[in-house]
């Protein structure tokens, strides 16, 4: 039974919460493009849109994430006594959805074509401001706000593409091919793939930092003017310190 959920809960929380994240990403994407493509700055999603596509999202995801949970089981290698984590074989209808669309379409090429898409339209945006007279703070900001979405688009291209690349070789030839032998060389490749996969949803602070100059400024200012200070002054209040007392004779009485 152990088994069987460390198989069935890692494959379906991963679907729902990776493509949670996906979704948010596309809507940043879509945000940045129509607030710089404005005459003055507004928020091209405002907030209560926000609340309801982050919902609506979340209601996609599970519902995408559920089939995993349920038709997901340890499988047992033929000949061996090794198991894996893969579609029941009595599914096959499954199975040729998770290869061929699940991965490839849901997860994979439609969030990356929408960030791209919109990110590109974005940068296109933010370059015809300076022929639109655009005030040089606003362009600043919409130019530090791109280039941040831009390098996350980029390292969730590269994070991911490469780890769907190795999972439906993998499916592809477990299907065909019984070999242990082989499944565990995949089983490895798969795995250092899987790590770098996960990097994706870890980088965002690492990204920001290195492409935004005023989110440095602002990480700076919070960490060495504000929590160091405190940190200071929670030290300095049970330390104890010398009273100076100065005496002063009178020579009127002697």
């Amino acid at each position: 039974m152990n088994k069987i959920l460390r198989c069935k809960i890692p494959i379906a929380f991963g679907q729902i919460f990776g493509l949670i994240s996906h979704m948010i990403i596309c809507f940043a994407a879509i945000d940045q493009c129509i607030s710089s493509s404005m005459h003055e700055r507004r928020q091209g999603i405002n907030l209560k849109c926000m609340k309801r596509l982050i919902i609506i999202s979340i209601f996609l995801s599970i519902l995408h994430g559920i089939p995993f949970l349920v038709f997901y089981n340890v499988q047992k290698l033929s000949g061996t006594n090794t198991t894996t984590c893969r579609p029941n074989d009595n599914h096959a209808l499954f199975s040729k959805y998770v290869v061929y669309v699940g991965f490839p379409i849901i997860d994979v090429f439609l969030p990356i074509s929408i960030m791209s898409v919109y990110g590109l339209l974005a940068f296109r945006n933010v370059r015809t401001m300076t022929k639109r007279k655009v005030h040089i703070i606003r362009l600043r900001l919409e130019q530090q706000l791109t280039a941040m979405v831009l390098m996350k688009i980029l390292g969730v291209c590269i994070t991911i593409i490469p780890f769907l690349i190795v999972y439906i070789i993998r499916f592809t030839i477990s299907w065909r091919n019984n070999n242990p032998i082989v499944e565990e060389q995949f089983r490895l490749v798969n795995s250092v793939f899987t790590i770098l996969f996960l990097v994706n949803y870890a980088n965002s602070f690492y990204i920001f930092l290195i492409s935004s100059a005023r989110f440095r400024q602002q990480l700076k200012f919070v960490l060495f003017d504000v929590y160091l200070k405190q940190w200071r002054a929670k030290r300095n209040i049970n330390r104890v310190h010398p009273i100076e007392r100065s005496f002063v004779l009178s020579i009127s009485n002697y």
